[in-house]
This record gives C-alpha cells, sequence and structure tokens, in this order.
C-alpha cells in the first residue's frame, strides 16, 4: 500500500495559501492548508526526517564524489561503491535539499536557469560561521533538486555535530549537523564519546550516554493584570540515554559551536522547535539516586516515567501562595549516587556549583531590536577553565490553526562565551530570526532574553556508569545557573 507521494509544484505558483487534497480512486481526501512562499530551502538528512546528519556530498577525493559522514570507509548502494568520511577544513561541499525558489527550465527539461545564490541571497551557517556559497540553484538533470556548493572556512568548528542550516530569501532552513575532522583523520571527534562509540553511531547504532543536571533558575516575567513578577526554582535532574547518531544534538557537549559564536532557527509549524528531535530512550539505574551537598544531604531523587530521574529542590511562591522547599544550591560540591538497577550497576557522580552569577546589565535591556546587535555582561559563572556562559533568546507564539492543531511560529537563538569573558554581542542575523512578540503574553506571543551559566562537560563533571550488559557509559553531571526576563521584540 502506498503511503507517499511526490509532486513537484509548477514554478509558475503564485505565492500564496492552498487548500491540498489528494484524489484517489475518485476519492478526495479532507483539505490540508499550505503556504507558498517564493523560496523556502530545506536540505535532506541521513534519516530523511530533516534533522540529524545532513545528506552533504565532498568531491575532493581522488577518486570522485564521496559521502561526508562521521568515519571513514565505504559502502555500496544500488551497484555504486561510495566512500565516506568526515569533512575538513577548506574543502568544497555539497549540500542537497529543496526550496531555493521558481525555476521554469527544469520544470521542464530538468535542467537549471543558473546561479540563484545572489539572487536567494543564500547562506550556509556552519557552527556559526556565515558562508556565501560558490553555487546554489538547481540540478541539472533533476527537476525539483537544488544543490549548494560552498566551502568550509579554515576556522570551521570542528566535530562530530557542528550545526548546519541555510538562509535563503531571508528563511532560515531546517538544523541538522555536519562531521568535520582534522586532515588524516578518519573519524570525527567528540567531547566524550571515544571513536568505537562514534563508529557504532555511524553504522546506525546507538550509545549510552549519562546525563544529569543541576538548575538554579531565577525568571522574572511580566504577566497581565499582575505586572513584573520573579519566580524561581532549582531542582536536579537527568538519566542514563541510548542515543542514535540523529539524536546527537541531545547529548551533553553534543551540540559542538565554537565558543563565542551562535546558532539560531526559526520554526513555523504545527510543532514546538523541542519537538522535532525525539528524546532518546533511558535506562534504569535504579528506584532512586541520593543527592549530597552543600544544603542537600541524603536527598532521594526519584525515578519519574520513562526511566528519567527529577527532585524539585525549592520553588518560589506565586501571590504569596504554592512555594515548596528553600533555596538549596550554594557554591560547592554536589555528589549523586546511584544504587543500580536492572540496566545501569551503581555509580556515582560530581559536579562543582558556581559561588556567584548576576547578570549585570539585566535592568538595562527593555526589549530586543530584531536586525540589530544585543550586548550582555555579567560576572561571575564559573571558574574553571569549561565554564561558559549561553545567551539564549526565544519569542513567537500560536499563529493559526485549531486548538488540537495550532500553528506556531516560534524562533531561538543560542550563543556561547567563555565565563571569563564577561561580555558578549549577539549579532544581527541571530536577532533577526526572533518572530515580533511582546513581553507579557498579551496578544498570545511572547520574547524571553536569558543567561546560563554551565559547564561543557569536556573537563569538568565527568563520570562513568558501569552497564549491566554493554561495558560502561561515559556521562557528565553539568551545572545550570540561569537568569531569563521576559522583552517585547520588535
Amino acid at each position: 500500500m502506498a503511503t507517499q507521494l511526490a509532486a513537484l509544484l509548477p514554478s509558475t505558483t503564485p505565492a500564496g495559501d492552498y487548500d491540498v487534497r489528494v484524489i484517489y480512486n475518485g476519492v478526495a481526501s479532507a483539505p490540508v492548508r499550505v503556504k507558498v512562499v517564493d523560496r523556502h530551502f530545506g536540505f535532506a538528512t541521513a534519516n530523511a526526517a530533516g534533522y540529524g546528519p545532513a545528506q552533504v556530498t565532498n568531491s575532493n577525493l581522488n577518486n570522485g564524489v564521496s559521502l561526508v559522514r562521521m568515519t571513514s570507509g565505504s559502502l555500496n548502494y544500488q551497484g555504486r561503491t561510495w566512500q565516506f568520511r568526515p569533512a575538513r577544513r577548506g574543502e568544497s561541499l555539497v549540500l542537497w535539499g529543496t526550496g531555493l525558489g521558481p525555476d521554469p527550465a527544469s520544470d521542464v527539461t530538468g535542467g537549471s536557469s543558473g546561479d540563484m545564490k545572489d539572487a536567494a541571497q543564500v547562506r550556509v551557517i556552519v557552527g556559526g560561521l556565515e558562508i556565501t556559497p560558490t553555487y546554489a540553484g538547481r540540478s541539472p538533470g533533476s527537476p525539483g533538486l537544488d544543490q549548494i556548493n560552498f566551502t568550509l572556512p579554515l576556522n570551521t568548528p570542528e566535530g562530530c555535530a557542528v550545526p548546519v542550516q541555510v538562509r535563503a530569501g531571508g528563511r532560515l532552513s531546517n538544523l541538522g549537523t555536519l562531521a568535520i575532522a582534522p586532515g588524516g583523520v578518519d573519524v570525527c571527534s567528540h567531547p566524550f564519546l571515544a571513536a568505537d562509540q562514534v563508529r557504532a553511531l555511524d553504522a546506525g547504532g546507538t550509545v549510552t550516554v549519562g546525563s544529569f543536571l543541576l538548575t538554579k533558575a531565577t525568571s522574572h516575567v511580566t504577566l497581565p493584570g499582575l505586572g513584573n513578577v520573579e519566580m524561581a526554582t532549582e531542582d536536579v535532574g537527568g538519566g542514563i540515554f541510548r542515543f542514535r547518531a540523529d539524536q546527537m544534538d541531545g547529548m551533553p557537549a553534543g551540540l559542538v559551536i565554537e565558543t563565542g559564536t551562535c546558532y539560531y532557527r526559526r520554526h513555523r509549524g504545527r510543532a514546538d522547535l523541542d519537538s522535532v528531535t525525539p528524546l532518546p530512550a533511558a535506562l534504569d539505574a535504579g528506584p532512586q539516586l541520593i543527592l549530597n551537598g552543600p544544603n542537600a544531604a541524603n536527598r532521594a531523587v526519584p525515578k519519574a516515567a520513562g526511566n528519567v530521574y527529577n527532585l524539585l529542590l525549592y520553588q518560589s511562591s506565586f501571590g504569596g501562595v504554592g512555594g515548596t522547599g528553600s533555596p538549596t544550591l550554594a557554591a560547592g560540591t554536589y555528589t549523586l549516587s546511584a544504587p543500580g538497577g536492572a540496566d545501569v550497576r551503581a555509580f556515582t557522580a560530581s559536579t562543582q556549583f558556581p559561588s556567584a552569577f548576576a547578570w549585570t546589565n539585566r535592568d538595562s535591556i527593555a526589549s530586543i531590536a530584531r536586525g540589530q546587535p544585543l550586548t550582555v555582561t555579567w560576572t561571575g559563572g564559573g571558574t574553571e577553565s569549561g565554564a561558559i556562559v549561553a545567551i539564549v533568546g526565544m519569542s513567537g507564539g500560536r499563529v493559526g490553526g485549531t486548538d488540537a492543531d495550532p500553528i506556531f511560529d516560534l524562533g531561538i537563538f543560542y550563543c556561547t562565551a567563555p565565563a571569563g569573558a564577561r561580555t558578549f554581542t549577539v549579532p544581527p542575523q541571530a536577532t533577526a530570526v526572533l518572530p515580533p512578540a511582546s513581553a507579557s503574553g498579551s496578544d498570545g506571543s511572547v520574547g524571553m532574553l536569558g543567561l546560563i551559566a554551565t559547564n561543557d562537560g569536556r573537563q569538568f563533571g565527568r563520570f562513568s556508569a558501569p552497564l549491566v550488559s554493554e561495558g560502561v557509559a561515559p556521562g557528565v553531571f553539568a551545572y545550570a545557573w540561569e537568569i531569563f526576563k521576559s522583552v517585547p521584540v520588535l
């Protein structure tokens, strides 16, 4: 039974809203409302779902075209042998997708009317670096198929999951990842996965990784009828997760962007930004974990559904009611101990919570101006070499659909800087992805800006969890001191 229908939208189709129906055996389906725009590029990914490793080819090998993968090797597909290996700085790559814009020549003959990179203002964004392609347009002989040829700069970040995205016609594509390694290296480098684990992922397998987070969060929000309200929470949670290659951006330190740069995306559709990549499966490490540290002696962290562990340590009251616990997290070392369960044996993890963190120019930032630079300043946030501060902006809300099937328009940027830098300026191309929004949510949209002090998991907070049947899982116990405020996006 057919489960997929492919079609080519004619280049002469005017932009606008349309009802799409499928007629099969004389029976028409219910209409689905779609929006047609001049350009909205999307690239193919290895899992055919629009996230994870991107479908990219490399023509730098002597024996022809190769696939960009996390490891090196070869495979046979439809009678052809394909070479594959990680990309390298300075190499020319080809990203494959569709949606660069109308091209009547392609519709009729499968040809190409030429390069669209200037007309569509195409940029490839790799690890926060914006790259002007050498060609962007139809792939000759393949109606509707676009290719974007680009060269990796010599300062491109390296890793197994470097973010890659395309901006064309002012719109951002889906967000995927690209494996980039030094010359002569046949396996990309992950912050804590061994080479054999990366090979297992690249071959379609899974790896098991521990991820726990100790969080102190303060939000300063504006609510209709209540004005400015401050809410504070502290909690600890996480688990031992089994990841696929297309879920690497959910690993600790998995979404590798060079410190001092940003990634950003805009999403319009029937899902929020956090539901694009499915959550990994979690393993049983026992009925509960035990947390110890300053102000926390032998606190039980219970196991919730799906083998995820979580404990709310403190929640401030709201309007004088609803609070629980008392402020707990203070400077010092915290440990998590697991007794062991059906999948994971006993282990202990520890992390160092910082002594101070303050967003020093928070009160002077009254709004986010779209397409304009935004400077934030702070003090504290950790002193170890792996201490970083993430700057996060987000905005959007529901723009259509029904209560049962809502449509959202959401934007987010995420930048990182060394904690010791004490300042960072978010570039205008990052703030430009945020849709206009109010601070209070009174119009159905809301804007937020925040700073998060954390450790990147490369040197500190590392632990190992012995598995019942699979060896040892590497893991990271990180801290996150978050400060957010609601702001209008103008």
